[in-house]
């Protein structure tokens, strides 16, 4: 008589099992999406971080519930879903290097789409010039720097290396000299356009970081400061890759 309640439990708990392998009957996603992050002023593409950089917050509409998406993009400043829901959606863009906005009602059709979202970036990285002199194994960047608006002031300024194209606030050879990486008092909070930034970065002082012979990629960042945005990412100059000889 016991072995009747212990089949009876078995029998309801592989039940159980097969009904939860079971497959769905819903659609798979029936569209992608790619597009730019565009500078509205000046068209250039709006750089970011790979790691901890811009993203993009999705929140399809139509639900009760509403569950928030996050798409990532690249570090030039493009982006690319390729599985995504044909549906209406509500954009949310926080925590970025350009002024946030929403975009309520951010209509995606079944099949391929692009669109380009024009920005105001905090900063803009402005004449940037990267190169290296093997004489003195020295790499020098020089640039100007341009506020997006009123309300911008210069929190740092930085030189970023490292051996891949990711390179920025979060990949990067830690390499922390006064020369490639500066902030107030060493430079003002007010951000004139007419003045020139110089930072280098010494070679030869970094045989463990610059081992051998190969190309390194480098991207100038500049940090603003702006008050009632949260949490507010590098603004970049493109990358540079430069040959370096050991």
């Amino acid at each position: 008589m016991k072995k009747i309640p212990y089949l009876f439990l078995l029998a309801c708990f592989v039940s159980l099992i097969m009904s939860s392998c079971e497959i769905d009957n819903y659609d798979g996603p029936n569209a992608t999406i790619t597009g730019k992050f565009l500078d509205k002023k000046t068209g250039e593409l709006v750089g970011t971080d790979i790691t901890n950089g811009n993203s993009i917050g999705v929140y399809e509409l139509g639900w009760k519930t509403e569950a928030k998406q996050t798409w990532n993009i690249d570090n030039t400043g493009t982006y690319t879903n390729n599985l995504v829901f044909a549906s209406n959606y509500r954009i949310e863009f926080t925590n970025t290097n350009f002024y946030p906005f929403v975009v309520n009602d951010f209509v995606i059709k079944e099949g391929d789409n692009t669109y380009d979202f024009t920005v105001t970036p905090y900063l803009r990285v402005v004449n940037p010039a990267i190169t290296y002199d093997a004489s003195t194994k020295t790499v020098k960047a020089t640039f100007n720097l341009e506020a997006g608006g009123t309300d911008v002031k210069l929190s740092e300024i930085r030189l970023f290396a490292f051996t891949d194209k990711w390179v920025g606030n979060y990949v990067k050879f830690a390499i922390t000299s006064s020369t490639c990486y500066m902030k107030p008092p060493a430079v003002s909070t007010t951000i004139d356009p007419a003045t020139q930034f110089t930072l280098t970065m010494d070679v030869a002082a970094n045989p463990t970081l610059f081992k051998t012979t190969r190309d390194y990629y480098f991207r100038i960042g500049a940090l603003a400061t702006v008050p009632n945005v949260g949490t507010v990412r590098h603004n970049y100059s493109p990358l540079v890759k430069l040959n370096i000889a050991k």
